[in-house]
This record gives C-alpha cells, structure tokens and sequence, in this order.
C-alpha cells in the first residue's frame, strides 16, 4: 500500500544517513521494533547511547494511487493505521477513495464514508454511459418508434457533463450521487 524511508534524525544530523524502507501496513509492535531498530543503528554508528527521534525521508504509493498525505514528520502510527483501513477494499474501491479526495477535495475520513457513491464507467465514454443509462432504465418498448429512434445521446451527455456530477479522468467516467 504504501512504503516509507524511515530515517534517524540524529544519525542524518550528524552526516549518516541510516534508514530503511518499511512496508505499511505492518503489525504496530513490529513497526515500533523497526523504528527501534534503525535509532538503534544510528546511535550504534554515532557511538551514542540512544537517539529518539526519526523522520520519513522517502515515501511511495505501491499501486500509484495517492491516498493519504504523508510529510516528514507524519504520525507513523496514524500512517499504519489509515493503511490498514485501506488494504481491506479492492483495487476499484482505492480508485473511488482516491476520486473523492484527489478530485472532490473529501478528507480521507469522509472518502471513507462516502465511496460507495461514486461509479466508475471504465473506458467508456459519456455518450456510452447515456446509453447504458436509459437501456437500464427506460421501457423502450412504450416509446413510440420515431422517438426512440431519435434520441440525441450526445446532447444529454453534454448536460449531465455540464452538472458536474460526470467527470472524464483517464479513459474512465466518474459519476459521484452525493446522497
């Protein structure tokens, strides 16, 4: 989900760079036994006693999708825990999380909460999507022929485009209900 460098900050004042990549999410004592590990480590290269304080010098999103912010001084332990919710959805869901923070400007809190209302229409088009929406919902069969033969799918796409609800993003169609 995501990895982050976790570096002793004593150790990188004192012109030694010792760190390593850590995997999140990951079992919180084991995290807390990694970060002892490598301010152990530093204080061991600096001939000190013990250091305290480490930062987060590199991070990486291991699917690309940006989910949370991170910053050199993020709570490690609400980093874990925040991709700890995450790695329980599937690939689709993370891409709904990500709309909703990345494009409509949610809080990862709320984009958790409300992800279940935004569609994805993968590498459809809008008119595409207008298509699919009135076979699905409308009974063509009580539309008088002239008229069902004469719908303007590209006039309607341009209307639910103009109301924002639709947004093209790549080869994909977000549609957010907002409920």
């Amino acid at each position: 989900m995501l990895n982050v460098y976790i570096t002793d900050l004593s150790a990188y004042n004192s012109g030694y760079l010792v760190g390593e990549w850590v995997s999140l999410p990951i079992n919180e004592d084991d995290l807390h036994d990694k970060v002892r590990e490598i301010l152990t480590n530093g204080a061991s290269l600096c001939g000190e006693e013990e250091h305290e304080e480490y930062f987060i010098t590199d991070w990486e999103f291991e699917d690309g999708i940006k989910l949370i912010d991170v910053s050199e001084y993020s709570n490690l332990d609400e980093l874990n825990s925040k991709c700890d919710e995450l790695s329980e959805l599937d690939s689709d869901d993370l891409k709904k999380v990500s709309y909703l923070i990345e494009n409509v400007g949610y809080v990862f809190e709320d984009a958790l909460q409300k992800y279940d209302e935004v569609y994805i229409y993968e590498n459809m088009t809008l008119i595409d999507v207008v298509e699919q929406y009135i076979d699905e919902t409308v009974d063509m069969t009580n539309i008088p022929e002239i008229i069902a033969n004469n719908i303007d799918f590209e006039l309607i796409s341009r209307d639910w485009e103009i109301s924002g609800e639709f947004e093209r993003i790549d080869n994909d169609i977000y549609h957010f209900v907002n409920c």
